[in-house]
């Protein structure tokens, strides 16, 4: 099976068989109407998975007595000995129309294989879409209320740093203006008691003038 998923594969994808390295696509015939489009990539553990899964898928459908999947393996092990195609396809169906496979019935199986192959890719996009309505869907909901939040927070710094440099700037006016005050009352307190200083010592002066000096 890994032999004909590698060849199917071999449609969309260049094969590097050396570690750690990613299967590079290549130009490839454009797909028909209603068919999925080639991966632009596909790794070795990609291709691994999606081999298991259509050999599995492949084995549990197998129908009774020969048919086209048997027709397959058959013709992917006779690759090794007989190249060319046209007469490797007859040698296989010769060899599988003695069990009893007619041409009716290889074309009709692997319609039906094909449909199975349909089948299940319906199965995989509803899955898909299922997986990404419940799990993507409440991280992108996630998102959505962080993005919000942070938007949000961030209208409310702007709108408080505003307020902030607003307050700075008046608390810097109230600096000015308390400290121009204080520096006023000072040399307004500081000239008052030189003032009523200089009263009482005139007065002082005056009283012991009249004392002494009035007879």
């Amino acid at each position: 099976m890994s032999g004909f998923f590698k060849k199917a594969m071999g449609l969309f994808v260049e094969f590097e068989e050396a570690p750690g390295k990613s299967f590079s696509k290549t130009t490839a015939p454009p797909a028909p109407p209603g068919r999925i489009a080639s991966p632009q990539v596909l790794n070795s553990e990609d291709f691994d998975k999606f081999e298991n899964h259509f050999e599995k898928l492949f084995d549990q459908a197998n129908l009774p007595g020969p048919d086209y999947y048997e027709f397959m393996r058959m013709n992917e092990t006779l690759e090794l000995h007989i190249k060319d195609d046209k007469a490797r396809l007859a040698a296989t169906f010769a060899s599988l129309s003695i069990q009893g496979l007619t041409k009716d019935t290889l074309i009709a199986t692997a319609d039906r294989y094909r449909e199975i192959i349909a089948e299940d890719r319906a199965k995989f996009e509803r899955i898909a879409v299922e997986k990404s309505e419940h799990e993507i869907g409440s991280k992108r909901n996630e998102l959505l209320r962080l993005e919000d939040s942070v938007r949000n927070n961030a209208e409310a710094i702007q709108k408080l740093t505003q307020e902030i440099n607003v307050a700075q700037q008046t608390i810097n006016g109230l600096k000015t203006s308390i400290s121009g005050e204080e520096q006023k009352l000072d040399r307004n307190r500081q000239g008052y008691l030189v003032a009523s200083e200089a009263m009482m010592m005139k007065i002082d002066n005056d009283i012991q003038k009249i004392k002494h000096d009035l007879t």
